[in-house]
């Protein structure tokens, strides 16, 4: 077989990063990923969605592109949020694969091989790799899983395995076909300004495709200082509570979603709230601090499980839950 014809034949796949207003976290995202092995067995691009910087992010490309042997591409999307920024790097994309990665990672070398050879082991269109935390350096903190769940690491996930709907990838460190988007669509806007990414693999899910997940397709999730404070933390897991409630109901129906409701009550006060007193009993803060982003979480769906229960048969009711659920 002639070079060109073998050429050819490798698959093609586009990473795209998404980005507005990081220049610098841009930078080393892209070299972590202009590193990226191949072993001859694809060819890749990186394409750059700028979601409406207005710092050098446009600089950075330029001396990327001028500095590397992998193309880079640069595209501007100035509609706001990463559900438009993504669905311009569909619109763009002109490879067989398409990949998603952060501005705030950095990928292992064998990232993107990883990720082709799951899809050629599992027959599939689409697989997602593990997240692994980069702490800031000089930090040994023991972080609760808690925590490392809220700064999306991948945790207890250490075997390949099948996606569900309960468990679902990222699109931090996800893969897709670009004829998966003709069949399902594209990303959708979230009511709650989140999920994006489960919600179209729910839809790839439901028309009979199985995504895949492997452990040894590791990217690195950069993460600053001030990302592991605790009023960061508690306010991330505010932000992760909004709409779980609602999807709960969605997903159990109005007639399961009373018992539902009543068993997130139990395990609120019958086991989140006594693992707190413990883990102070123990001065354990870094216990202390996960339980207390667990609570908030259980919290906010509580409160707004509240409103769901009884909406549908008295209408609007008064957020009163915070009477009667404790602050964490």
């Amino acid at each position: 077989m002639s070079e060109t014809s073998n050429s050819i034949m490798k698959p093609t796949i586009t990473v795209a990063v998404c980005t507005r207003n990081r220049a610098d976290a841009l930078r080393d995202a892209v070299r972590s990923l202009c590193q990226l092995k191949t072993n001859d067995r694809f060819e890749f691009e990186i394409l750059i969605i700028d979601n409406g910087s207005n710092d050098h992010t446009h600089d950075v490309w330029k001396e990327l592109s001028s500095q590397s042997a992998v193309p880079i591409r640069y595209v501007r999307e100035d509609q706001p949020g990463v559900t438009h920024a993504r669905n311009r790097a569909v619109a763009e994309c002109g490879s067989d694969w398409l990949a998603f990665f952060d501005d705030d990672q950095a990928a292992d070398p064998a990232w993107l091989l990883e990720l082709l050879e799951l899809t050629q082991r599992r027959a599939t269109r689409c697989v997602g790799g593990k997240v692994v935390l980069r702490l800031p350096e000089g930090c040994d903190r023991k972080l609760h899983p808690v925590v490392r769940m809220l700064l999306g690491e991948s945790v207890g996930l250490e075997k390949e395995r099948p996606y569900s709907p309960s468990i679902t990838p990222g699109a931090g460190n996800l893969m897709i076909r670009r004829d998966v988007f003709d069949d399902v669509g594209r990303f959708r806007v979230q009511p709650n300004g989140r999920g994006e990414d489960t919600e179209l693999y729910l839809r790839i899910h439901s028309s009979g495709d199985t995504g895949w997940y492997s452990p040894e397709a590791v990217i690195h999730h950069i993460i600053p200082p001030e990302r592991l404070s605790g009023e960061f933390l508690l306010d991330l897991s505010a932000r992760m509570a909004v709409g779980m409630a609602e999807d709960e109901r969605t997903s159990r129906g109005e007639l399961m979603y009373p018992l539902v409701y009543g068993a997130r009550w139990v395990q609120y006060l019958g086991v989140l709230w006594p693992r707190l007193l413990l883990a102070k009993i123990q001065g354990d803060a870094e216990t202390i601090l996960g339980l207390r982003c667990r609570l908030r979480i259980a919290r906010d769906v509580l409160e707004d499980g509240w409103q769901l229960l009884f909406s549908s048969f008295i209408g609007e009711v008064p957020k009163t839950t915070s009477d009667h659920v404790a602050q964490a």
